[in-house]
């Protein structure tokens, strides 16, 4: 079976500072967003990425990390904008069923923290997705976040298809399959010489 990584790139993965950083790249109304969850703006792939502050704009973007999907879930990405303003909410009010179901890739890339060398392989995509719509969320007086998920194009299969996951819906799905009658069950296996 070959790599999924050269020589070089294992080499590079190996170094005592090398830290991962995920990337959004956002289809959105107004124009494309490329977002990391780093500081500041970073060139990779030859397109710039924008890190989580955003000082000029007064808005804080926090993407969490990739979940590692349990059996029966698909992987899920939020992103979170903080600090906005009343402008920015009505944008997003009037505009966030244009904005769900637009196209957002979600990448990762690692760099050395010690001399901020860019991995040489540059982004590895880790799933195609799509913008859930926006959750706008006020908290007193000045707090206001609006929030949104990227979804994989496979968070459909999450739910199931007709049915319950049993032994005997399962069949009626794949007739004759016998999976699940051995979930949850105790297996004893006995060896005769």
């Amino acid at each position: 079976m070959a790599s999924l990584f050269s020589e070089e790139d294992l080499a590079f993965l190996r170094r005592p500072h090398i830290a991962r950083a995920w990337f959004a790249d956002l289809d959105l109304s107004s124009g494309r967003w490329r977002l990391h969850n780093g500081v500041g703006r970073k060139t990779v792939g030859g397109v710039e990425w924008r890190g989580v502050s955003d000082p000029a704009g007064g808005q804080l973007v926090s993407i969490n990390a990739v979940e590692d999907p349990r059996f029966g879930q698909a992987a899920k990405v939020d992103i979170v904008l903080s600090g906005v303003n009343i402008e920015f909410l009505r944008s997003v009010k009037d505009q966030g069923r244009e904005m769900e179901g637009g196209l957002a890739d979600i990448y990762w890339c690692a760099f050395d923290q010690e001399t901020q060398e860019v991995w040489s392989s540059g982004l590895k995509k880790m799933f195609p997705g799509y913008l859930s719509s926006p959750k706008i969320r006020w908290s007193g007086i000045g707090a206001r976040t609006v929030s949104f998920t990227i979804e994989s194009l496979w968070h459909s299969q999450n739910f199931p298809f007709g049915g319950k996951w049993n032994p005997a819906d399962q069949r009626a799905r794949f007739a004759g399959d016998k999976g699940l009658d051995f979930v949850g069950v105790k297996v004893q296996e006995v060896i005769r010489a």
